[in-house]
């Protein structure tokens, strides 16, 4: 898959791309809104300021490998590094979308690390087409679109839709990482050059008796930088501090949610309804090629902005269902926030071990601190994290089910005796 420079400026930071011109134009806006609670909290003695949770400190949680110094990825980071204020630019447009990418990524039981394809491929931009007529956040071309199921008609092109295309190269990076023998290095050389150019470079190497991983390929250039660009982000996320690079401060107010329409409806109207410009909303929904939502009929707006823009549409019964968190796909599901403190925590989606794409194993947290909101009682807390209320009580030292807003409860995964 192809990449595309999208910024002059921004040059150093997609330094393997010269052979990409810009082809559109960027419609990000950083939304300045409040974190979703900023009581302070006080339990225990520790003072909890913020209740959200940053799917990049997840990353950097689950980074628990030493990136290997060779001359090809010190050339990456270093050319990286050049821009730091490109690149901490380019990873904050990521906020709508990154909430749903390694949601999906860890349901799926694969690296959070992949993440940052996006980054490298589109700059977390759904409107980029490359000079091969690749598009969207993960950079599909037609025939690989169609091969994983991304419909394209002259109304909606599913390479751009978040949803469509995250599920679809989910797929498809599953699928070749299986055709390499789990060997991530291989995946992604695939992913960039087509997993044809990658075994013909391994067959070729046999046929002389030369080593047949990555490093000893000889593939194209593009791609020789490709795998080398991607190790040196994931050492340069690992070590942020280090480098001088601020990690985005990602807010959940700013991550996209799905209302489900029951009608065409262009988004010029649906933009006179909310705070958004027609530009953003029009990025967040870069699937509808003309600017009307049809074909899978759901809308894609900032959690900002849905339950105010929900109610205006459902008073001109234009929707079909409840305002859908995309972090449990299902109305009305409440995403399970946490309590940050100096440390971020995250509960898992599930028991399997999420591999790092260097072979070893992420480090995940098995104990987080959760802030009961209205509405919880045990029974929902117990089943969102699959652990029994008799572990929670006994956790908390709490005498009976009771718990109200604003309790503080730790849940103990590594203890729990599953449901």
């Amino acid at each position: 898959m192809k990449k595309l420079i999208i910024f002059t400026v921004l040059c150093s930071f997609l330094g393997a791309c010269q052979n990409h011109g810009a082809r559109y134009n960027s419609t990000y806006k950083k939304h300045n809104s409040k974190s979703i609670m900023t009581t302070s909290i006080k339990s225990g003695g520790v003072n909890y300021s913020s209740v959200t949770q940053n799917p990049w400190q997840f990353m950097l949680a689950q980074i628990n490998v030493n990136v290997p110094e060779n001359s090809r990825i010190k050339a990456e980071r270093e050319r990286l590094l050049r821009d730091p204020q490109g690149f901490e630019t380019i990873a904050l447009r990521s906020e709508p979308y990154v909430y749903y990418i390694i949601n999906q990524l860890r349901k799926n039981n694969l690296p959070v690390e992949l993440a940052l394809i996006p980054l490298i491929e589109s700059s977390y931009d759904p409107m980029a087409t490359s000079s091969a007529q690749a598009a969207g956040l993960w950079q599909f071309v037609p025939i690989t679109a169609k091969e994983y199921g991304l419909k394209q008609s002259n109304y909606f092109d599913g390479r751009r839709d978040l949803i469509a295309s995250t599920n679809s190269a989910i797929s498809l990076l599953q699928n070749l990482n299986s055709k390499f023998n789990g060997d991530w290095l291989l995946t992604l050389a695939a992913y960039n050059a087509g997993e044809g150019r990658v075994r013909k470079a391994i067959e070729k190497n046999q046929a002389k008796g030369l080593p047949i991983n990555y490093w000893s390929l000889d593939l194209p250039s593009e791609t020789m930088h490709y795998v080398p660009k991607i190790l040196a982000i994931i050492d340069i996320v690992k070590n942020n501090q280090q480098y001088g690079i601020k990690l985005p401060d990602c807010n959940y107010e700013n991550s996209l949610v799905r209302i489900d329409m029951s009608k065409n409806i262009a988004l010029a109207k649906i933009a006179q309804y909310t705070g958004l410009s027609l530009n953003d909303l029009m990025t967040y929904n870069a699937g509808y090629v003309q600017q009307t939502v049809n074909g899978p009929f759901h809308l894609l707006v900032p959690y900002v902005h849905a339950e105010d823009l929900f109610k205006k549409l459902q008073a001109e019964n234009l929707v079909a269902n409840e305002i859908t968190e995309l972090l449990q796909d299902v109305p009305h599901a409440t995403m399970p926030f946490e309590v940050k403190s100096s440390t971020i925590k995250y509960s898992s989606t599930n028991n399997k071990t999420v591999n790092s794409i260097l072979g070893k194993n992420g480090n995940s947290s098995k104990k987080i601190t959760y802030l009961v909101k209205a509405g919880d009682n045990l029974y929902s807390i117990a089943q969102n994290y699959r652990v029994k209320i008799t572990d929670i009580l006994e956790w908390n030292k709490l005498k009976n089910s009771r718990v109200k807003e604003g309790d503080i409860l730790t849940i103990n995964l590594a203890n729990a005796n599953p449901i």
